[in-house]
């Protein structure tokens, strides 16, 4: 269950009035209490004493971006080897613009006299944004950001804003029943050759010899297993109770673009193989209704046209940050929009993600079909952390009755 983000660290609320009363009257006299007033005072001191004032201010704050008024954001950097670097990530967009890469965009302003620069930016008071500092053609984490994720490129910074919803399933490391995770390769006959899965089951299998389960089938598995560690978010969302008990199907692709993207000998593999093989050695709820097909960016695409192909299969949905012509499948087909009603959805779109308009065409387009569908739209990225933490919404939002 997520609550919500703290907008200040637990050991405040335990301090004593004054400690409170202190830190909102602005803390000690004549140390600057925003951005703004630490500009008003470096012209006034000698040169040598402001690469001082502004490493000082940083520390204060616990390092890089300062946030302020909530929505402020405030990104610091020295120069490596004479290069000035530029601040790009989910609250701009990547740099990215309709018209193409904008090498302009997240270039820092060098703060007179000093060795540091700045870039001032925005974000929404709950949004959680990644970046990085981009060095000519080299990215890097921030140093002075405490806060690193890794990413399909490598590790980037993370910033939280003051009203981010926490996610303990993602951030929580207290230990909670484990489930058990098989690690096969298939060969299908389909596609005429191997295939690697992970079959995920829930804590309390092996003892619950009784028990039907509902299943999970996650594309772009190895992802979702060896990146995301999502095994062990669903050992803590189901420790929790936030979700029911799943087995989880973890498929990896061959070629995404090529089996994605409405493949008969691929959707062949998912449904004329691998589900009747899981429903076969595993117990099963061997129902649709009982059965998620989940994608996320290209792998949403798939997800939503195995679905709408195979609604005797497949009668739940979830479609994370889908691209722009996932709509299509079901607008362009009579066949689909007909399945489509039969089918629960769960679309979720990023704020900050380029593709955002996939997810609310998809939505818009199953609306007007009058299928079941659940939105949700969060003030975040297109990246594995997004998608790893919304499972509890998607998974809540398609086996809720």
């Amino acid at each position: 269950m997520k609550t919500p983000g703290v907008l200040f660290p637990r050991w405040l609320w335990k301090s004593t009035p004054g400690v409170i009363a202190l830190l909102f009257a602005g803390g000690c006299a004549g140390e600057p209490q925003s951005w703004a007033a630490l500009k008003k005072q470096l012209p006034g001191m000698e040169s040598e004493q402001r690469d001082a004032a502004v490493e000082k201010f940083i520390a204060a704050r616990g390092g890089t971006p300062i946030v302020e008024n909530q929505t402020r954001l405030v990104f610091f950097a020295r120069d490596v080897n004479g290069l000035t670097p530029r601040v790009v990530g989910d609250f701009n967009a990547w740099a990215a613009t309709p018209q193409g890469y904008d090498a302009a965009i997240g270039k820092m302003t060098r703060i007179d006299g000093t060795t540091w620069s700045y870039l001032e930016s925005t974000a929404y008071t709950n949004a959680r944004a990644e970046y990085v500092l981009f060095f000519d053609a080299e990215a890097a984490a921030d140093p002075l950001n405490p806060r690193t994720v890794q990413a399909y490129a490598g590790p980037r910074s993370e910033v939280r804003m003051p009203f981010w919803v926490a996610t303990p399933e993602v951030d929580d490391e207290a230990e909670v029943p484990a489930g058990e995770l098989l690690a096969e390769t298939v060969i299908s006959r389909a596609l005429l050759g191997p295939r690697r899965l992970w079959i995920y089951l829930p804590p309390g299998y092996s003892a619950a010899t009784d028990t039907l389960y509902p299943v999970m089938y996650l594309l772009d598995g190895g992802n979702y297993v060896e990146k995301m560690n999502v095994p062990r978010i669903l050992d803590r969302l189901i420790a929790r109770r936030t979700i029911p008990p799943v087995i989880a199907v973890f498929s990896e692709p061959g070629d995404r673009q090529e089996e994605y993207t409405r493949n008969p000998r691929w959707r062949a593999f998912i449904t004329s193989e691998l589900v009747p093989q899981i429903d076969k050695r595993f117990r099963t709820f061997p129902a649709p209704d009982h059965r998620i097909i989940l994608g996320s960016s290209l792998a949403a695409y798939g997800a939503v046209d195995l679905a709408v192909e195979f609604p005797s299969v497949f009668g739940l949905c979830a479609a994370i940050a889908p691209p722009d012509q996932t709509a299509s499948v079901i607008a362009n087909q009579p066949r689909a929009r007909a399945a489509a009603v039969s089918i629960r959805f769960f679309v979720l779109g990023g704020v900050y993600d380029a593709m955002v308009d996939g997810a609310r065409r998809l939505r818009t387009t199953l609306d007007g079909v009058n299928a079941p569908v659940t939105y949700l739209e969060v003030p975040e990225g297109h990246n594995t952390n997004t998608f790893r933490a919304h499972l509890d919404d998607a998974i809540k939002a398609l086996l809720t009755p």
